[in-house]
């Protein structure tokens, strides 16, 4: 995802399935940029250039370049910069079930670009 545009489509599938798939888990991970962690931890530090989100075999996110089951890529980097905010909504829904590679980490660096992760 790289558009506003995309956002769109793919934010109305995945609050559509917290909505008609509430027991549906979804898989999430950040990369980030900006931070040295030899010496800083995430508070306050980083900068998430993209989000992953796998939901599962059958899960469709609306976009015609992926198919069901494949892993949705969020770019926040360059020309996407600030993509990641049209995710806010889903992304701090308690009620829309997330499991993270690395949550402590992943939910510090989405709190530095305004988000506070839930769910």
């Amino acid at each position: 995802v790289r558009t506003t545009e995309e956002a769109k489509i793919v934010m109305e599938r995945l609050m559509r399935s917290r909505e008609e798939e509430p027991r549906r888990i979804h898989a999430c991970d950040t990369e980030v940029m900006d931070i040295d962690l030899k010496s800083v931890g995430p508070v306050g530090h980083g900068y998430v250039t993209c989000l992953s989100v796998y939901s599962g075999p059958d899960f469709d996110y609306g976009l015609d370049s992926l198919g069901r089951g494949t892993m949705l890529w969020v770019d926040n980097l360059d020309d996407a910069h600030s993509i990641l905010q049209e995710f806010k909504p889903w992304l701090e829904d308690k009620g829309a079930l997330k499991i993270w590679h690395n949550y402590g980490f992943d939910r510090h660096v989405a709190y530095n670009e305004g988000i506070d992760v839930r769910g």
